[in-house]
């Protein structure tokens, strides 16, 4: 099955969160399971410069509300193998940053990404040529309109699915009616059924509308978008009008990256046959950070988090509860930033508990590695969480998630329960500061009882959420769609 995966970011050059982990992995585990993906995405210059590119075609343009925009496509390959076509526009793309940069979105984003979705669609159908065009998130989103509704390039394209993944559905690509014309479509489409929202245009509700099937990137959060008004983000009744074709698809973790037993980045690889040194890492890790060594190794777990400081995080439950989790003799290390009033807040924890707590703003990824192997436990309170990765990462490690149960971190970590041996974390329900400092002091117990810490590590090691399951699942969906297209 030839598939073309059209989005805005692929890691491991261009990445602002998950969504460039899924891009990077996604292409391998598919190829392994007989598939011929390729990946069109914008030519960035993290990727132009990291990357031997050659020039496939430099005469395609896109007509865009009046203006004619060209571009170049570039050819390369991902580090699978898997053909990688690249849109040059250097008005468009050729920035530092993907969607802004000092802490702004770009102001011309809809542009940009419209551009790049109807580019997708020629590339796709001139170069690519698929039977699957896997498009994702709202910057793709323009690849399914055109496909669908574009005259020229819904009759050259008819035979090939059009599917759509939702990697978070807070974000759609919202803007201004008057700006409907560079989608390159007739007004008709601006209706109640496609793209019209609330008086705006709407790519993403446009294309779940025309998109022969919608997926999310988890069961759980599949259902919360269509039950729940406030995750559904207006959206809720759209996609309960897809029916069966719109499903949760949980994604996978990528191990080639994501491994203790040959991670190069932390101090000393370990393995659930050889757990010392995941020990080690921890005394590497309290000595970079002039944090102090309990006199027993089972008197004070660390507590590792990675994250963004945001709401939807659930740095604001964490907030009220820290004071609650500190009492209970812990150690918290927090890579994260954001959010300027939620970093004072942790900031100001951190004077108050210099022993015992520590704050690196920013992002670091070698420091994110060590963090998640040096850490007990791995700490993820998320308002909401469509997939989550970090928690999959972490159980790899052994390091024994503590999360809310929303989205995909509930399909993949559940209670440890001491009397059947089952479980591999503590989740908790309630979006509240109680709930979580409960549930970190479940943890804690736990980890004071030796024998019951090391059944907990041992099904953290042996959860297994590889992208082989996910690529299968695709490719199960991707076969049933393209039947049932077929039949009408």
């Amino acid at each position: 099955m030839r598939i073309a995966i059209v989005a805005a970011e692929i890691g491991p050059w261009a990445k602002e969160g998950g969504l460039a982990d899924v891009i990077g992995a996604l292409p391998r585990a598919l190829t392994r399971r007989g598939a011929e993906p390729c990946v069109i995405a914008p030519a960035y210059p993290a990727l132009t410069g990291a990357l031997e590119t050659t020039v496939l075609a430099d005469r395609h343009t896109v007509a865009m509300g009046g203006q004619t925009e060209p571009f170049r496509v570039l050819g390369a390959k991902t580090p699978a193998g898997a053909p990688l076509y690249l849109i040059e526009h250097p008005g468009m793309f050729g920035r530092a940053g993907i969607y802004g940069g000092q802490g702004r979105e770009y102001p011309d984003n809809a542009r940009r990404f419209v551009f790049f979705g109807r580019a997708a669609a020629i590339v796709a159908a001139e170069l690519a040529r698929p039977q699957v065009v896997h498009a994702h998130d709202w910057h793709a989103a323009a690849t399914v309109l055109a496909m669908r509704a574009e005259t020229a390039t819904r009759e050259r394209m008819k035979s090939t699915l059009a599917v759509l993944t939702i990697h978070n559905l807070a974000f759609q690509g919202i803007f201004e009616s008057h700006d409907f014309p560079m989608l390159g479509l007739d007004w008709s489409w601006y209706n109640v059924e496609a793209l019209e929202f609330w008086g705006r245009v709407n790519l993403m509700k446009g294309a779940i509308a025309l998109a022969d099937g919608v997926s999310t990137v988890s069961p759980t959060y599949a259902r919360e978008v269509t039950h729940d008004p406030e995750l559904g983000c207006g959206l809720d009744g759209v996609l309960r009008a897809k029916g069966d074709r719109f499903v949760g698809i949980l994604n996978g973790a990528d191990y080639d990256e994501w491994n203790p037993a040959h991670d190069r980045l932390i101090p000393k690889p370990y393995s659930p046959r050889r757990r010392a040194n995941k020990k080690y890492c921890l005394d590497v890790l309290r000595d970079d950070l002039h944090l102090p060594h309990p006199a027993k190794s089972n008197a004070v777990p660390m507590i590792g988090m990675v994250t963004r400081m945001t709401p939807q995080k659930g740095m604001d439950i964490l907030a009220g509860a820290l004071d609650a989790i500190m009492a209970q003799d812990i150690q918290l290390v927090m890579l994260a930033s954001g959010d300027a009033a939620l970093e004072k807040i942790f900031q100001e924890s951190v004077r108050r508990h210099p022993d015992r707590m520590r704050l690196i703003t920013g992002f670091d990824n070698a420091l994110a590695h060590r963090i998640m192997a040096a850490s007990d436990m791995f700490l993820m309170p998320s308002r909401f969480e469509p997939c989550g990765l970090t928690q999959m990462y972490a159980l790899r490690y052994g390091t024994a998630p503590i999360v809310r149960a929303t989205g995909g971190l509930r399909d993949t970590v559940s209670e440890f329960n001491p009397r059947t041996r089952g479980g591999n974390g503590f989740p908790f329900s309630e979006y509240a500061p109680a709930a979580l400092a409960r549930a970190v002091a479940r943890a804690v117990e736990t980890f004071r009882r030796p024998a019951k810490w090391r059944v907990l590590v041992g099904n953290c090691f042996r959860s297994d959420y590889s992208w082989d399951r996910a690529a299968g699942q695709y490719l199960e969906w991707f076969e049933r769609l393209r039947g049932e297209r077929t039949v009408k």
